[in-house]
């Protein structure tokens, strides 16, 4: 049985980080005021399997566009620096760009400041977005919309060459999808930037994660459709510098997040972590945890929140010489255990109930590159109580 965590009454300097100043901004030569109408009547009219061509010019929309059960559609502009919808006056809808369709591209344009999520895909088998851009240009806000390039509920997706910056959730998020690639994509100034959240058969590789307030998170949280979600590969990717203050709306799964994490695995099963460059974090390079780390309660019986099976070998380790993160209750129970020393490799520790044994959740971290690497089992199951800095039990073969 978990105990309640105690942070007990310690004397910490809190530290209140400053907002990121840096904004985006997309501008143009051609602008449309009536680019609702024309690029919603082009996905009105569109036919299966037809393409639609947006040309180069900034199109300002004031409503969500749509497309829905038109299959086989491919919706491409002529760049992202060069076919820009403009959303910053939209004063209707959920999303920017909302799909419900099958065998869908979607290419070479940006999104810009959706009241909520930039594109949105539901329910759709065959995605493919490739040099998509979305953006909120007036800089790091919880107001701005959760999630940039946001497929939830679908089967076979691939983004590719895409880039995603100060989202307040995720920059680019795939939830309760199979047979996932997120791959050469950029995401910057997000809370956090690349997330996979309870999906099946995933690979995240040749990115790059950067100044963000988390770089890579594997989730799997409780109480939705698919949970127990599992067999993610996170590879050749390059995650560094992020530190940026968490600006997520309070009560959102990701403003638990501290500043300065690199990786984040949470509830995650079957997860292997290998080949990366995991730079400059002020709090932990890499994060194992159960959701119980998290405090909260769930209602669905199908649920495992203990992280199993998780494999992290032969990644690049180094620490940002700071003091962790103590805005945020895991930043601050790192800079309690370890004062201004921030760490490679964390473990939560929290075991599944009856298990028992040196390492029953197959924990295996080997190989990895540092000058001198940082590893806890935090042992937070028992209020800390038994810390351990011993490697030796975590080195499968």
């Amino acid at each position: 049985m978990l105990h309640k965590f105690t942070l007990l009454t310690l004397s910490i300097l809190i530290i209140t980080a400053c907002g990121s100043s840096v904004k985006d901004s997309v501008s143009h030569e051609k602008v449309f005021e009536n680019g609702y109408e024309l690029i919603q009547e082009m996905l009105l009219d569109v036919e299966p399997g037809g393409t639609i061509t947006i040309p180069e010019g900034l199109y300002k929309i004031n409503r969500s566009i749509s497309l829905d059960d038109i299959s086989g559609v491919t919706i491409q502009g002529m760049g992202k620096d060069k076919t820009i919808l403009s959303f910053l006056d939209q004063t209707q809808g959920a999303e920017g760009l909302r799909i419900t369709a099958d065998t869908i591209k979607l290419l070479n344009f940006t999104i810009a400041d959706a009241i909520g999520d930039a594109v949105k895909l539901q329910d759709c088998k065959g995605v493919h977005i490739e040099g998509v851009k979305t953006t909120w240009t007036q800089g790091a806000k919880s107001t701005n919309g959760a999630y940039g390039l946001y497929p939830v509920q679908c089967i076979d997706v691939v983004i590719d060459n895409c880039e995603a910056a100060f989202a307040s959730d995720a920059g680019i998020y795939v939830g309760q999808s199979q047979n996932v690639i997120v791959k050469n994509s950029y995401a910057h100034h997000n809370v956090a930037g690349i997330e996979i959240e309870n999906c099946i058969n995933s690979e995240v590789f040749n990115n790059i994660a950067e100044n963000n307030t988390g770089g890579v998170l594997v989730f799997d949280l409780p109480d939705l459709e698919l949970v127990n979600g599992h067999s993610t590969k996170v590879y050749n990717n390059k995650i560094k510098d992020n530190n940026l203050k968490n600006f997520a709306a309070e009560g959102n799964m990701v403003a638990i997040i501290p500043p300065g994490s690199g990786v984040v695995l949470l509830a995650a099963k079957k997860v292997e972590v290998y080949d990366n460059e995991i730079l400059n974090h002020k709090t932990f390079g890499v994060g194992i945890t159960s959701y119980h780390i998290t405090e909260r309660k769930w209602k669905d019986k199908r649920y495992e929140p203990f992280t199993s099976d998780i494999n992290i070998h032969d990644n690049t380790l180094v620490r940002k010489s700071a003091i962790p993160d103590v805005s945020k209750r895991f930043g601050q129970m790192v800079n309690m255990l370890f004062p201004g020393k921030p760490q490679d490799i964390l473990y939560d520790g929290i075991l599944k109930d009856g298990l028992t044994g040196k390492n029953p959740m197959n924990i295996c971290i080997k190989s990895n590159n540092s000058d001198d690497l940082r590893f806890a089992n935090i042992d937070a199951a028992n209020d800390f109580e038994n810390v351990s800095k011993d490697l030796s039990v975590y080195e499968c073969l």
